[in-house]
């Protein structure tokens, strides 16, 4: 349980108030925090996308790329293939930026010289045809690793205090170790290549070049121009246009040309093709991120408004899959509340028996055999209320810790969209087609491919990955048009077949699913690979999309086998049978089934694909009901989506949480009653990236001279995944109040306000109230900024920027599109509150609080020597 500020706070009358301007068309609010005012010219605070180790298509990575400030191109010097494909490159970042990069190119791998292929005078001349600078780097001792690094940022022009920096460079090369020894000093040897992850670090840098006012501005807006489309501008060759500076026993030069050339020329072109002074009008200048025309034209006006404050509670779910700190006995529970004793509470001990003044709803409870040395400690304590249902022995345990022997409980379904609007072609994204050109030589490769042909590749790949890091692992691979087919996964080699499914009812279809787990078992990946595989490549198109009916089915399937997923692919809208949005009734059976698959400890995780309407509204209730993902993307990225989900795997089931506060306090969310001091919610199956945030205030401020500790505790009865035992997790925290705001405001824990503003706000604009959610982001905005004043409170403040940047512009720009809430969203509106409802702590954590996250994405060899092996053409 961790809070929001280390002090629960009372209110204030005469600091709780501030002016800020809102626009007089549309009361968006303007003012914002994304820009450091205070800027001592030596603090940078460096945002680092650690890209994964393939090329694959990554939205995530091309918005870095197109809106990055440096780039630390890698090779390894034992790989010749990593140096050639360092030099494509840079040209790549050339075509993509429409400019130079500002780039070094670095030879890692240093501490294994005596099997270097790639010479240090073979990286100096590329270095030099590039007009960039060399360094020589050792992820594995460190050497080197910080000098680049810094040199880098030397390089770029000062536009702010933040810098965006993409690690990038062929598979194997150590991107991701040269990364974690840049923030965190330490090294991760058999690093999951296929994890995509951003860092934030504050360094201080002395020398920094500043840019004038002018730079400045056209910096920022040529940025935003970027973010939102793609050029591909005519090829820049790297030419020697000077020596560059090396490092690490290199003489240093001076800073090359190339440098004064961006710092003379860069600012001129980003001028040019944003039309400064050529009349831009104000929808242009809106499209692109710059809302400056609404103050330069009077259009502002200031409103005085309530401060925000930190009283959030963040509930890391994550947390279920630690072993349980089991103690001895039943708990001891009030009879007024059912809060357990723990450690907050106080006795009163009279001879040989003790009583307890309830801390939350003062009920007293007396002839207690207990004294206050026996209460159990801890802010975390677990009550077995089951055994385990699987014994593991201690060889079994630490086998599962390693990633040779990774193993997750539950069956994985896939349901795949095969209707005849498959065959649809998506073009591949430009920035990856001009990648794939640069790599293959001027070989163009594929430009466009069909939408089935990107989830058989996908689902290929997984399966692979699978077979290689979790051979016990049980697959379902079925597809449905107007009917359904299971494809492979079984022991028999007659495959079920369902057709005239348009009339059957939810519940036929959950049995006819349930029928079938006992007519067709599941046999080990490592067993269907090579059939499954065939069927994956030989699907083809047919029928409509009957959607509803083949969730269902699927579904049924697993609702006897906890822990279970079903990852639902699809291009289009439901159009037959239960489900069809058609239908009046089509709105009900997704939440229905949504139900039905939480109450089973089943997961529906659905992947839309862009390019037509999916009713994604609609069809996402199943998977948030349920604890799972709905993501609208491109096609090219199923293959990440896949893997991701693959990643986030299941750590509990039948989770309830019911959180307690004290009676002077109630919930401030949108979506909870009024005046509740006691909630109870339902979560089902908990993947590892789960995490469950309440707002909370004053019932009565009135009230606040009384409040000196205000205690809190959650209740949470899950079973393990791992083993079956249920418990009774308590966790308890009593934290000091206070009605000072800056006292408040400087203890704040900016990852949990990040998470819990972006899912406050996600629930609110479901609810139609998207101009009160961009009001709130934007006052938590301003709460950070003032709060954050420790270097780990900043680099958290540098990843809530990032995290909710695509959001807030959402909520900025089309307002108008909430008004009716989730059912007038649209498939882009619902992706963006999804994404946002999803977000987790590790996304907005300082990278010192993810060690142990770090050192547990670990990845088989094989399945990784697999990985490395794969080149998509």
């Amino acid at each position: 349980m961790e809070f929001g500020s280390k002090y629960v706070y009372l209110g204030n009358k005469q600091e709780d108030k501030e002016e800020v301007y809102t626009s007089e068309k549309n009361d968006v609010v303007l003012s914002d925090s994304d820009s450091c005012s205070d800027d001592d010219g030596e603090t940078c605070l460096l945002d680092i996308l650690d890209t994964a180790g393939q090329e694959e298509y990554s939205s995530v990575r091309d918005q870095y790329v197109r809106t990055g400030d440096g780039f630390f191109i890698i090779y390894s010097i034992t790989d010749t293939n990593s140096f050639s494909e360092a030099e494509a490159i840079y040209n790549w970042l050339n075509r993509v930026k429409g400019e130079r990069p500002v780039a070094i190119l670095v030879a890692n791998k240093h501490d294994l010289l005596s099997e270097a292929v790639v010479t240090t005078d073979q990286g100096i001349a590329l270095a030099t045809k590039l007009g960039v600078k060399f360094f020589q780097t050792s992820a594995k001792t460190g050497q080197g690793v910080h000098d680049a690094m810094t040199g880098l940022v030397g390089e770029i022009p000062r536009n702010s205090t933040d810098y965006k920096i993409v690690m990038l460079g062929s598979g194997a090369v150590g991107k991701s170790c040269v990364t974690l020894r840049f923030v965190n000093d330490t090294f991760v040897d058999d690093y999951d290549p296929t994890i995509e992850d951003s860092y934030r670090k504050m360094i201080k840098i002395k020398g920094l070049i500043p840019m004038t006012k002018e730079e400045k501005k056209a910096a920022k807006k040529g940025k935003k121009l970027r973010k939102k489309s793609f050029n591909p501008f005519p090829r820049l060759r790297g030419g020697g246009d000077g020596v560059p500076s090396t490092s690490n026993s290199i003489p240093t030069q001076q800073l090359s040309p190339s440098r004064q050339l961006r710092s003379q020329g860069l600012f001129g072109s980003i001028k040019a093709k944003l039309g400064f002074g050529s009349g831009q009008s104000q929808q242009q200048q809106a499209q692109a991120g710059d809302y400056s025309h609404v103050f330069e034209s009077g259009n502002k006006k200031k409103i005085t408004t309530t401060k925000t404050d930190g009283n959030v509670v963040l509930i890391p779910l994550r947390d279920l899959a630690n072993d349980p700190n089991l103690v001895t006995g039943d708990p001891i529970t009030c009879k007024g509340c059912q809060v357990v004793l723990t450690s907050t509470a106080t006795l009163v001990t009279v001879g040989e028996t003790s009583s307890w003044t309830c801390e939350f709803c003062g009920y007293k409870t007396t002839d207690l055999n207990i004294s206050a040395d026996e209460i159990p400690k801890g802010d975390s304590i677990d009550f077995m209320l089951a055994p385990a249902t699987k014994t593991i022995s201690q060889d079994e345990a630490a086998e599962a810790e390693t990633p040779d022997k990774k193993s997750t409980p539950g069956t994985i379904v896939y349901c795949m969209d095969i209707s005849s609007s498959m065959t649809a072609l998506c073009h591949i994204p430009q920035s990856q087609a001009a990648w794939r050109e640069e790599r293959n030589a001027g070989d163009e490769g594929l430009s466009s491919v069909t939408r089935l042909q990107c989830i058989q590749r996908a689902v290929s790949r997984l399966i692979e990955q699978l077979k290689l890091e979790e051979p016990e692992k049980k697959v379902l691979l079925t597809v449905f048009g107007s009917d359904i087919e299971v494809k492979a996964g079984g022991t028999t080699e007659t495959r079920p077949y369902f057709s005239s499914v348009d009339n059957k009812s939810m519940t036929e279809l959950l049995d006819m699913g349930l029928n079938m787990a006992n007519s067709y078992p599941l046999v080990p990946i490592e067993q269907s690979y090579e059939s499954m595989d065939a069927a994956v490549q030989a699907l083809t198109t047919k029928g409509c999309t009957a959607l509803g009916p083949a969730l269902s089915l699927c579904v049924g399937y697993v609702s006897k086998t906890p822990s279970s997923e079903v990852v639902l692919c699809t291009d289009g809208e439901p159009n037959v049978g239960v489900g069809s949005l058609s239908s009046s009734s089509g709105g009900g059976f997704y939440r229905e089934i949504g139900t039905f698959a939480r109450d089973k400890n089943v997961t529906i995780n659905v992947l839309a694909m862009e390019g037509g309407s999916t009713g994604l509204q609609t069809v996402s209730e199943a998977a948030e009901l349920s604890g799972g993902s709905t993501v609208k993307l491109n096609p090219a990225e199923i293959v990440r989506q896949l893997r991701l989900l693959a990643q986030n795997e299941i750590v509990a089931n039948s989770v309830t949480v019911t959180f307690f506060l004290h009676p002077n306090f109630v919930f401030d969310e949108p979506d909870f009653g009024d005046n509740l001091s006691r909630l109870e919610k339902e979560v089902g199956a908990v993947r590892k990236e789960t995490d469950l945030s309440f707002r909370f205030k004053l019932k009565n401020p009135s009230t606040s001279d009384s409040v000196q500790n205000v205690p809190f505790q959650v209740q949470i009865v899950y079973t393990r995944a791992s083993d079956g035992m249920k418990c009774m997790r308590v966790l308890s925290k009593s934290t000091e109040a206070t009605s000072d705001r800056q006292r408040m405001e400087d203890n704040i824990n900016v990852a949990v306000m990040g998470v819990a503003v972006m899912k406050t706000t996600a629930n609110m604009a479901k609810a139609g109230q998207a101009k009160q959610a961009q009001q709130h982001l934007k006052n938590v905005k301003r709460l950070v900024k003032r709060g954050a004043k420790s270097s780990e409170q900043l680099e958290e403040r540098l990843a809530f920027q990032t995290e909710a940047a695509a959001w807030d512009d959402e909520l900025t720009n089309r307002q108008e599109c909430y008004l009716m809430g989730l059912r007038s969203m649209g498939d882009s509106g619902t992706h963006m509150a999804q994404q946002a409802l999803s977000t987790n702590l590790s996304r907005h954590q300082a990278v010192q609080s993810k060690q142990k996250i770090i050192h547990n994405r670990k990845m088989k060899s094989a399945a990784k020597k697999a990985y490395y092996s794969y080149q998509d053409n």
